[in-house]
């Protein structure tokens, strides 16, 4: 089957035109199609405003032997100018015209990513499809779930794992329709689909609950602190984990850290049983680590792979290294980690490299970028009109699981975003708080700006400046400053807590140490008492960071003087391009990072996979690169537990 891409340029280059129109209401011709017809040779002059629109084309297009193409998306074809309109062919490319078989109206409100994935079960062989079959179809094709089955409590109970290991999400109408066929036939009765379908979490905690329950009645012996009474999530008390439609997950799910082994009276009775990781006993995390790094090796995203299965990986990563810190590694464990690890750092740094510039360009519901974040939060102050956005600067996803292990008192839904590159914090924390790329920011060497970009991002929304505050201070003066901001009637409050991107910096031991630091800093800081606090007082909580870090070897410091306006130990930036080849050719284990979304006159230097511009040999804790460590982050909707 040919992709969607391939589809639309195929649908565009039909008519085997030099010059066309090509209308896109709904916006398939997204960066990558547009790349791939300029390789072919046509311009491509989009048509947003009028003005703009005519003196591009008059100067550059009109009676000069040209290819080119006038994209037009919100203005229909026929209301372009007569001259162009009537001069060129119009090739319609909207959902209608590349899925004719199926209903428009239960098409539009799916994203790229389901797009893709229902064009390999379409055809045009298909007879027409009303709007509900059109939505049982994509039920059936893209989540898995037949409408037109009678499900077992087994049955959904493996199609609920099944979607939310692959963290995917039914959502308005397709969720709507999912409840409506529950109710025919009376699956309700058996658990509460609507919160665990909707809610990730709640569906773990629902299988963390009835794991002690499955041991204890396959074992016939005694499970350390459960009490079935004191079950949170409703449903069944005991189901069926080794039923071979569940166990195939079960292993895995405990291996990346989705559900958490339990203790029991005498974990003997399992080491060769395949329950064996889901029991809190001696040497249960090496068995666990074990696991890790074969599915880790396993799910290494392809080069041509999407943005959101890096996300995926990159948990799964986080979680490998999370067990890898926590026990003492021999060789053979050290030399697999450091392999994997290389292999990691090129592919995904190819990848960045390829698809960077298309990543700010892509449209989704959930933020892809970190400049995304401010627009996604303001669609939460519809339901809930106050809003505390926290970010913890250089907040890595590792950090990120040892943080969330002190939260007992929450539940949360857990996203991640790319951050903006170089991953520093005057890129990419003024990104967050502006929604703005940061070519269009008025500074990249300091954050002194962001309260301001912050506030104008909201008055832009329509909010007043009375209810708008910017907090960053330190830790024993943060809650007092909340405090007063939310007595003050702020309802929408930004929250910078610099404390762990402190402690990164300051730790040159590695990574082990930055962990038990970040443990530390979640118990004994106020980060726990502010959450509560925002709770407390209604607040929509969200936490997030501006990059990770990584633990990076010293390839020796460039002697620069007053060269680099941007003295980094993982990226330097210039003013110059040639000033900036010239140090690439002293140190070439570095990159010269095309300045995508970048303002003129800054051009990156970034150190490659694992090295830094420090002292040779030393070791540093530090951001700046292409990891995925620095690059994706955690992007986390708190629930009060």
């Amino acid at each position: 089957m040919r992709s969607l891409n391939s589809r639309i340029i195929d649908k565009i280059l039909n008519p085997e035109k030099d010059s066309m129109i090509v209308y896109d209401p709904d916006g398939l011709v997204d960066q990558a199609v547009l790349e791939e017809l300029s390789e072919r040779g046509f311009h491509v002059i989009e048509y947003k405003d009028p003005i703009a629109f005519r003196f591009e084309y008059e100067s550059e297009f009109r009676d000069k032997a040209k290819s080119f193409l006038v994209l037009t998306r919100e203005t229909p074809a026929g209301e372009l100018p007569f001259d162009i309109y009537s001069s060129l062919l119009t090739v319609d490319v909207s959902l209608s015209s590349i899925f004719p078989k199926l209903s428009r109206t239960a098409l539009e409100s799916l994203e790229r990513w389901e797009l893709d994935r229902l064009n390999d079960s379409y055809s045009d062989d298909l007879d027409y499809l009303s709007t509900r079959r059109t939505r049982e179809f994509i039920l059936k094709r893209i989540y898995e779930f037949d409408p037109s089955k009678r499900y077992n409590l087994t049955e959904l109970i493996a199609w609920l794992i099944k979607l939310h290991y692959n963290r995917l999400q039914l959502r308005g109408e397709l969720f709507d329709l999912v409840m409506d066929i529950a109710r025919e036939k009376g699956y309700e009765r058996l658990l509460d689909l609507p919160s665990f379908v909707e809610h990730r979490e709640s569906f773990l905690e629902f299988l963390q609950e009835r794991w002690p329950v499955f041991l204890k009645r396959h074992g016939r012996f005694s499970v350390s602190d459960n009490n079935e009474a004191s079950f949170r999530q409703k449903g069944p008390n005991s189901l069926p984990f080794d039923d071979p439609s569940i166990k195939v997950y079960t292993d895995t799910m405990f291996a990346e850290g989705l559900l958490k082994p339990v203790p029991v009276d005498d974990p003997s009775k399992f080491e060769k049983s395949w329950m064996v990781i889901g029991i809190d006993g001696p040497g249960s995390e090496r068995i666990r680590f074990k696991k890790l790094l074969q599915i880790v090796s396993d799910s290494l995203p392809k080069a041509n792979t999407s943005y959101n299965n890096w996300i995926d990986f990159a948990w799964r990563w986080a979680e490998l290294n999370l067990v890898a810190c926590s026990i003492p590694l021999g060789n053979d464990d050290q030399l697999d980690m450091n392999a994997i690890r290389t292999i990691i750092d090129s592919q995904f740094e190819s990848w960045m490299t390829e698809e960077y510039g298309r990543l700010l360009t892509v449209s989704s519901r959930w933020p892809v970028t970190v400049r995304d974040i401010l627009s996604w939060t303001s669609k939460l102050t519809i339901e809930n009109k106050k809003l505390a956005l926290i970010v913890i600067d250089g907040m890595s996803l590792l950090q990120w699981l040892r943080v969330s292990d002190c939260m007992e008192d929450f539940s949360f839904e857990q996203y991640a975003a790319y951050a903006m590159i170089p991953t520093i914090t005057a890129v990419s924390r003024q990104a967050i708080f502006s929604g703005m790329l940061p070519m269009d920011l008025p500074s990249l060497t300091s954050n002194s700006a962001e309260s301001r970009l912050w506030e104008r991002a909201w008055l832009d929304r329509g909010f007043r400046e009375r209810e708008i505050s910017h907090i960053n201070k330190p830790d024993n003066q943060l809650i007092r400053e909340v405090e007063q901001s939310i007595n003050n009637g702020r309802s929408l409050i930004g929250i910078v807590i610099r404390e762990l991107d402190e402690k990164a910096h300051g730790e040159n031991i590695g990574m082990r140490a930055l962990l038990a630091a970040t443990e530390t800093w979640a118990k004994e800081s106020c980060f726990l008492d502010l959450c509560k606090l925002l709770f407390r007082e209604g607040y929509e909580v969200v936490i997030t960071s501006d990059h990770g870090n990584v633990e990076a070897n010293g390839m020796g410091n460039p002697s620069e003087g007053l060269i680099a306006e941007t003295r980094g130990e993982r990226v330097r930036i210039y003013k110059d391009r040639l000033l900036r080849g010239k140090i690439h050719l002293e140190y070439p284990d570095s990159i010269e990072w095309i300045p995508v979304g970048l303002p003129q006159n800054f051009f990156p230097l970034i150190a490659r996979g694992r090295r830094a511009f420090t002292t040779a040999n030393s070791v540093v804790v530090s951001h700046g690169g292409l990891t995925l460590e620095e690059v994706i982050v955690p992007l986390i909707r708190l629930r009060k537990g």
